[in-house]
């Protein structure tokens, strides 16, 4: 079915003109204009995602949620409807249409930062207030020792590609640091599941997207996420990482444990490591999550996520000094 066809079934029926967007790895999404203004059409993968209708379902009951709270600096896009159901089943894809937001206003990096790690930091605290139910559609998602046998596996299957074997002691002894600081008994709570700094549109009220991901995890993975996505290249830069946890707390307003508030640090070695891991199991084996990159594209990146990691791991003093600075302010 073409494109206009599904905007004819979400009730758009003039539409100007349709455009590819590749800004992602998963889903297949397009730009439309149209007289009412523009949209985002996109199908969402089920191969990464089993039950689309689940993740919809979730996505659902995080935008009610969100409309309880009008007020809040922070939103989520409102789907499109047909009947009772935010997306259509078409030749076996599912589809789902909302309006297309951009950023708006001038914002200089330094506010940038500091309004995601907000932004981030409120949706935890809209969702632990709301607690919406939600149901599992990724199973192991952020499951970093699942990742981590599967990149063993893949090793010992393609012994013709070497791995360095120090990257992968360093790997394997964060995972073994994890498991101390996450015992299976610390506290979950709904996360966005995929907080970079991208997936955040500013504005007066700035929209948190992409919400596929929402999960029940720990706080310390959102922040993990942001920290990685914003300190970008070989170089750390304290600016970048102060403003967003200061951002992240203030967003927060208090609620974290002070066994969470010790756990964020760790959480930026923990999704950091993971998506190493995940970059170089995509080098060696068959199977690609990451769709759109080679293997030498993947050992690329996976290299420049080894790197940030060892400045993470060489400043972890003073991002913690920085945490606990901030933390104490937003009590």
């Amino acid at each position: 079915m073409e494109i206009v066809d599904i905007l004819r079934r979400f009730g758009i029926e003039n539409c100007g003109s349709i455009s590819g967007l590749d800004n992602g790895h998963i889903n297949r999404t397009f730009l439309a204009e149209t007289p009412e203004g523009r949209y985002i059409v996109q199908s969402l993968n089920s191969e990464v995602f089993c039950v689309p209708e689940a993740v919809m379902e979730n996505i659902s009951a995080v935008c009610g949620a969100f409309m309880k709270h009008p007020d809040e600096y922070v939103s989520v896009p409102q789907f499109l409807t047909v009947g009772e159901d935010n997306f259509i089943l078409c030749d076996g894809e599912l589809w789902r249409v909302y309006p297309f937001t951009c950023e708006s206003g001038e914002y200089s990096r330094t506010e940038k930062i500091f309004c995601s790690g907000r932004a981030y930091g409120s949706f935890i605290r809209i969702m632990s207030e709301e607690k919406p139910k939600l149901k599992t559609v990724c199973e192991g998602f952020h499951d970093i020792k699942r990742y981590f046998g599967r990149l063993q596996a893949a090793m010992a299957a393609s012994p013709m590609k070497k791995i360095d074997s120090g990257i992968i002691a360093r790997l394997g002894s964060i995972c073994d640091t994890l498991d101390h600081v996450f015992p299976a008994s610390f506290r979950k709570r709904i996360i966005h599941g995929d907080a970079k700094a991208d997936n955040v549109i500013l504005g007066n009220k700035c929209s948190v997207i992409d919400l596929d991901t929402v999960m029940y995890g720990y706080a310390a993975i959102d922040f993990g996420d942001l920290i990685r996505s914003v300190c970008r290249g070989s170089d750390y830069d304290y600016s970048v990482v102060r403003n967003a946890v200061k951002g992240f707390a203030e967003g927060l307003g208090g609620i974290l444990s002070p066994d969470e508030t010790d756990s964020l640090y760790y959480g930026i070695l923990w999704v950091t490591a993971e998506l190493a891991i995940r970059y170089l199991t995509d080098y060696i084996s068959e199977e690609h999550y990451f769709r759109d990159k080679t293997p030498s594209e993947c050992l690329v990146r996976a290299n420049e996520l080894i790197v940030q990691l060892n400045n993470f791991i060489l400043h972890g003093d003073e991002i913690t000094e920085m945490i606990y600075a901030a933390f104490r302010k937003a009590q």
